[in-house]
């Protein structure tokens, strides 16, 4: 899949560090007083971005350029995207444009199974890309895409990598899956 011109603009801001020793926990503050810690796996950058009209965004990219990545928090007051239904619909306005060039010819819901709240994504193989070796610069094989949500709050992700069985692709998975963890914040 191609990451689009603006994932791409801001992927060039993710610094291009060595691999760190073992793995951090970065302390987000987005919105209303709420505080979202992210679990960063070994060898993994983080790059915060802006709030711009209640989002908030980081970019995540392991140091080999394997896998690199963004989240987007949300406010999600209503909690809809904590039914699995609202996610998939969601989910088919945002990335429904990746299907055509997709091997999957689908949207292939699989369900996240977070630590905590809800998720929901799917994986799409780009066609052009099959078979080829090695890959052009800049281009990557799969795209991941999905929701992860818990009370007020909603994440979508983009995961571009690669591959889906290395120990970087799983990694992030799991940073999905067991991270993105909001704690209270103490009152003053």
């Amino acid at each position: 899949m191609r990451p689009s011109f603006a994932f791409l603009l801001f992927s060039l801001l993710i610094p291009t560090l060595p691999a760190a020793g073992a793995p951090r926990e970065e302390t987000l503050f987005l919105f209303e007083n709420r505080k979202v810690v992210v679990g960063l796996p070994e060898g993994f950058n983080l790059e915060r971005g802006r709030e711009t009209a209640g989002v908030f965004t980081i970019g995540i990219a392991d140091a080999s350029g394997r896998v690199s990545g963004e989240i987007r928090f949300l406010p999600d007051a209503e909690l809809r995207f904590l039914q699995s239904r609202p996610r998939k619909e969601l989910m088919n306005e945002m990335f429904n444009e990746y299907v055509a060039a997709s091997t999957e010819q689908a949207m292939q819901f699989e369900e996240l199974e977070p630590r905590t709240g809800a998720g929901t994504y799917c994986v799409f193989t780009d066609a052009r890309l099959v078979g080829k070796s090695p890959l052009p610069a800049g281009e990557y094989l799969h795209l991941t895409v999905g929701l992860k949500a818990w009370p007020g709050v909603v994440a979508i992700f983009r995961v571009f990598s690669q591959d889906t069985q290395s120990r970087e692709y799983k990694a992030v998975l799991t940073l999905l899956r067991e991270s993105l963890e909001e704690r209270a914040v103490p009152l003053k």
